[in-house]
């Protein structure tokens, strides 16, 4: 499961999260709505469909499969990594025996991917009024 959480009133505790949720080739949406518990421990809202949107989970290398549900829009699949790191320049500049990368250097992540969640929301759907503090956690079933 990936958590959104997101706090609207500026102490670091999450008021409102959003769970994705990977199942049978979709992934499931819930909320935004208040967790049902703070802080490490989450319990998965997907029984209440009052917030379920669902979107297929698009298959690597193909078009983007986008679903507009509830006032939410989600995608959900593997994307390029975007992170650039040229490692064999920087591990030559480790040994001393470079002082710079190159430019332009050799991405050594080219190829490779990410799995990548993207939920949309309008901003009168999590709260608050001004700035907002959001962190997002991966979780597994204990």
């Amino acid at each position: 499961m990936i958590e959104f959480n997101i706090d609207n009133t500026g102490d670091n505790i999450e008021d409102v999260v959003i769970q994705a949720i990977p199942k049978n080739g979709k992934m499931y949406i819930v909320g935004p709505t208040e967790p049902y518990q703070t802080g490490l421990t989450s319990t998965i809202g997907i029984d209440n469909p009052t917030f379920l949107s669902v979107v297929d989970i698009t298959p690597y290398g193909t078009d983007a499969i986008v679903s507009t549900q509830n006032g939410i829009t989600a995608f959900a699949g593997p994307r390029d990594d975007p992170f650039f790191m040229d490692f064999a320049q920087y591990s030559q500049i480790i040994a001393g025996n470079a002082t710079s990368f190159n430019n332009p250097g050799s991405d050594t992540f080219a190829g490779t991917n990410v799995m990548s969640v993207v939920v949309e929301v309008p901003k009168s759907m999590i709260g608050g009024s001004g700035t907002i503090n959001t962190w997002v956690e991966s979780k597994r079933k204990q």
